[in-house]
């Protein structure tokens, strides 16, 4: 039984409906060739039959659900929508093709409106709008254009030929007035006294629909004139299939990345079947998206299963999980991405622990399990494009809890190319060889790190001109350069194993950084401006007894 919203709503898509029909039927299909006709009619039909059964159909199943929604992407209505916009806009471009005779900037102008309907048709069906800053104001302006642009060659046309073009923009003021005029307005308080907005694509697919099909006739209408053979307008009724076939031979890949936006694509397959087929790590990495094909159709309302998964962030150092999340998979249909892989979406939130440690870097890390009665069994993973914390965990990122930056109470003592400035050491004027040698040295960053460095220690002898030479992290293994923020401030006390038979005597102390990645040192500059030589900080004597 219909909800009352649903029934009045129903009520005005029907009454809309019938009053298109009749008027288009009454004074446009006629003009139209009979293959033009049945086309028009077929597609009428099959919008029809999509808006019913979005209706009727009482869903025995989150799958049918989705199927029959008019909210959901990537199902019957939404494909068929974007059929329909294909087929008017390439009936469009046949037409400019065809009409040799015509004025150029008729001809021009056919092909404009094709490509736009094949931009929508293409739209329709991967949802990129969604992902483009201010989209509302762009396809309004699009439309806009196309508007004017039809009502000028609408002038300069002949009379009899005005029809088509006034067909054209009742279309597209009906296809804005639902997809941009009630979904934006969705808010507003006048608006919701009339329709609710969780009900509001009931009435805003259907007058896009509407919008769409007038939009067909008007270009039937336009194909008609030059005469089209009876093998070219049969030939059109092939363009809703091979446009089906185009959509399904797009990459499932692709169409995750276009959805997903930002995401980072994955390969990872584990032992069940299932598979990561990407992620997205937001708001400083505490937000994490997770697209998961669970490898067999199951459309029940239960979890997948008994699938779940865990995030964790573990210390690149001690390998322990400082915080976590737990959680079964749920069971909301992401897409059913071409190539007919189902695709779900998961999320967690990692928070701040109370006590966690600034400026130490952990893994994020992804592991699937399955829940068997009581236990709880991590499932291996078979293959995989991501690095492997071990053969059941998958990395997904790095996170770093930032430290609250001290104020600077000197100039640096060296400033490096890369953004990162030496600020100060502190080191006992003598020491005995074979004792560890206890120096702490404090660092900077005006910039964001984006690869490892190691810093050196040189030790000179001053009488025999030996050189004794120590690499280590900066920041040591805690925090690797590629993970310094721009405003870090640290140090790190260094425990330098000095030899046993190291000379006694003076020595001079230099350091500074190289690229771990090809052991090329980093230019570095006093405050003053001026490089030091060799790339080497001096940074005073030390004297070993």
């Amino acid at each position: 039984m219909l909800l009352p919203a649903k029934a009045i709503i129903g009520a005005i898509v029907l009454s809309l409906y019938c009053l298109a029909g009749f008027i288009v039927y009454r004074h446009l299909i006629p003009r139209l060739s009979p293959s033009a006709r049945r086309l028009a009619s077929l597609m009428l039909l099959a919008q029809i039959l999509a808006i019913g059964g979005a209706f009727l159909v009482q869903p025995a199943s989150s799958f049918e659900a989705w199927l029959w929604s008019l909210n959901e992407e990537w199902n019957i209505q939404a494909t068929l929508a974007s059929s329909q916009w294909a087929l008017a806009g390439a009936i469009a471009l046949v037409a400019a093709l065809l009409a040799r005779d015509w004025r150029r900037w008729r001809r021009l102008y056919l092909l404009g409106v094709g490509l736009v309907f094949l931009f929508l048709a293409r739209d329709e069906y991967f949802v990129e709008h969604e992902f483009v800053f201010g989209w509302v104001r762009n396809i309004a302006l699009l439309g806009v254009a196309l508007v004017v642009a039809t009502l000028v060659v609408a002038w300069r046309s002949p009379r009899e030929n005005r029809i088509w073009h006034f067909c054209l923009l009742a279309g597209l003021a009906t296809a804005a007035a639902g997809g941009l005029l009630i979904e934006t307005q969705c808010g507003d308080a006048s608006f919701v006294a009339i329709i609710s907005c969780a009900d509001h694509f009931l009435l805003e697919e259907p007058l896009e629909f509407l919008g769409v099909w007038l939009a067909l006739v008007a270009m039937l209408g336009h194909l008609t004139q030059p005469s089209p053979s009876l093998r070219i307008q049969r030939a059109l009724f092939l363009i809703p299939a091979l446009w089906l076939i185009l959509l399904a031979q797009s990459n499932a890949v692709h169409s995750l990345a276009r959805y997903a936006g930002e995401s980072e694509l994955a390969a990872v397959e584990f032992e069940s079947g299932a598979r990561l087929l990407g992620y997205r790590l937001e708001h400083e990495q505490r937000h994490i998206s997770l697209f998961l094909s669970p490898g067999r159709w199951d459309y029940q309302g239960r979890n997948l299963d008994g699938l779940g998964y865990s995030i964790h962030l573990v210390d690149q150092v001690t390998g322990e999980s400082s915080v976590g999340r737990d959680r079964f998979t749920h069971r909301r249909l992401f897409l059913l991405a071409p190539g007919y892989a189902p695709v779900y979406r998961q999320w967690a939130e990692i928070e701040r622990p109370a006590l966690a440690t600034s400026n130490r870097a952990y893994w994020i890390v992804l592991s699937l399990w399955r829940n068997e009665g009581d236990a709880y069994t991590a499932l291996r993973i078979l293959a995989s494009d991501l690095q492997l914390l071990d053969d059941r965990q998958v990395i997904l990122g790095e996170k770093v809890w930032r430290g609250s930056s001290a104020a600077a109470t000197r100039g640096p003592l060296a400033i490096f190319d890369n953004g990162f400035a030496l600020d100060a050491w502190e080191a006992p004027a003598t020491s005995r060889a074979g004792t560890p040698l206890t120096v702490t040295i404090s660092w900077r960053s005006d910039a964001d790190g984006s690869e490892d460095h190691a810093q050196f220690l040189h030790l000179g002898h001053a009488e025999s001109g030996e050189w004794w030479v120590y690499d280590q992290e900066p920041l040591g293994a805690r925090l690797p350069t590629r993970l310094w923020y721009s405003g870090l401030a640290d140090s790190e006390t260094w425990q330098v194993p000095l030899p046993a038979d190291l000379a006694p005597g003076r020595y001079e102390v230099f350091s500074g950084l190289y690229r771990a990645r090809d052991k090329e040192r980093v230019a570095v500059r006093d405050p003053a401006g001026d490089y030091f030589p060799d790339a080497r900080v001096p940074l005073g004597s030390l004297v070993v007894e």
